[in-house]
């Protein structure tokens, strides 16, 4: 009888011990969900139609990531990010040189898809100082991007206008003309490839 006992307080001991070791590893995960890392947008132009404009000032609205549907399915969904308030004069980022639109710490994870929304276009041409339409054709794009914990991701959006004046009832439309990803300083995806 006393064996049997002894065998029993065992089997709960080695019970508990697997109980806490469970409750500690989930905890560790959550841990690690909850750590932050850096997020930064810029963006630019890619030089195609910008030479006739004297100016074109965008605003953004929003900058929205989709988290990459994992276990958690049921909560995937667009996360929104605020936007730099100020009006970006695209013809003053061209090539190389970019506008900082967001940096902010943000929950690590991963996301599928980004989504540059602008509020407001104003353009005025060069050759006649006229006011002209810009309509906007940025929309989601897929890309894997991945926040890590206490790291720093860099997302360069290129911008392109691109003149279809010739082509009516179309005119000047502002798109996407690609993307450079970097994670902790490493450039990790490049649209187009260069």
């Amino acid at each position: 009888m006393a064996r049997r006992a002894e065998v029993a307080g065992g089997a709960l001991a080695l019970a508990v011990t697997a109980f806490l070791l469970a409750v500690n590893f989930i905890a560790a995960g959550f841990a690690a969900q909850r750590q932050s890392g850096v997020l930064e947008i810029r963006i630019r132009d890619h030089r195609d139609a910008i030479g006739d404009f004297a100016r074109l000032n965008i605003v953004i609205d929003k900058i929205s990531l989709s988290p990459k549907a994992g276990i958690k399915f049921w909560q995937t969904g667009w996360k929104d990010f605020p936007a730099n308030p100020d009006t970006i004069d695209l013809t003053k980022y061209v090539g190389k040189t970019s506008a900082r639109v967001y940096r902010g710490t943000i929950d690590a994870g991963a996301f599928e898809a980004f989504h540059l929304k602008i509020k407001r276009i104003d353009a005025i041409l060069k050759k006649d100082q006229r006011a002209a339409s810009v309509n906007n054709l940025i929309g989601a794009v897929k890309l894997p991007i991945e926040i890590r914990a206490g790291g720093e991701t860099l997302l360069i959006i290129d911008l392109t206008v691109s003149d279809f004046t010739d082509h009516p009832p179309r005119g000047y439309e502002l798109g996407l003309q690609g993307y450079e990803l970097f994670i902790n300083g490493k450039l990790t995806a490049r649209i187009p490839p260069g």
